[in-house]
């Protein structure tokens, strides 16, 4: 499954309005139209850090869908990224950082994840990337989650059966679910200035039920 995971997560990148793959060959000494690096469990390897919060019009207000307003679930398996900058509740220790670099003609994009593998038909996940400066602004945030969104489900063999908006520590987010034969595939996304975090399950519904998946996703937190 995680294979699925990986291929689906880069084609939505690329797919994405603002990462379409470059077109100049004279740049590359491949002549690769787009050229995808796989350094996985490369602990050593650290995204940008000066990544700012993004411009928030609804600071101040009272928000019902602000996930940061939730009680934390509590458990004994919180999983902390200093890199990532962010916190989970994963049910055992995850696989990873497992690193994808992409060069697209917004520029190069480095790609991280972590898998924890229930079973063969049960996965947990986090991913998040760092886009160029510049492409995530408060006017096309929206519509960047939701194009992300749509590629990465289209690219599971899926669709969006549900969505809805979310908040986190006033940040815009996305959840989106849908199935792919006996696959329950339960997201949700988020821009936090540049960078873009991914989170959910994957699994039969036998697997990982909708409490159980609902309850990892909502134990994400940013630092």
């Amino acid at each position: 499954m995680k294979k699925l995971i990986y291929a689906a997560m880069v084609t939505a990148l690329l797919g994405a309005t603002s990462c379409v793959p470059t077109t100049n060959n004279n740049n590359k000494p491949n002549g690769k139209e787009t050229e995808i690096t796989d350094n996985t469990t490369d602990n050593n390897s650290k995204p940008d850090d000066k990544v700012q919060p993004a411009p928030d019009n609804n600071e101040g207000k009272d928000n019902k869908d602000d996930k940061s307003k939730k009680d934390d679930p509590k458990d004994d398996n919180s999983f902390k990224s200093a890199e990532g900058r962010f916190s989970i509740n994963f049910p055992e220790p995850p696989a990873g950082p497992d690193k994808r670099t992409i060069n697209t003609k917004a520029g190069t994009i480095e790609n991280f994840q972590y898998v924890c593998s229930k079973s063969a038909k049960a996965s947990y996940l986090v991913s998040y990337q760092d886009y160029p400066a510049g492409a995530i602004t408060d006017a096309n945030v929206e519509e960047k989650l939701k194009t992300l969104a749509e590629s990465f489900m289209k690219n599971m063999g899926s669709k969006i059966d549900k969505s809805s908006s979310e908040r986190l520590d006033g940040n815009k987010g996305l959840s989106f679910s849908g199935k792919r034969d006996n696959l329950v595939i339960n997201m949700r996304n988020y821009f936090v200035g540049r960078r873009y975090y991914v989170i959910g399950t994957i699994a039969e519904e036998s697997e990982i039920s909708t409490k159980e998946s609902n309850k990892f996703i909502d134990s994400f937190k940013i630092k």
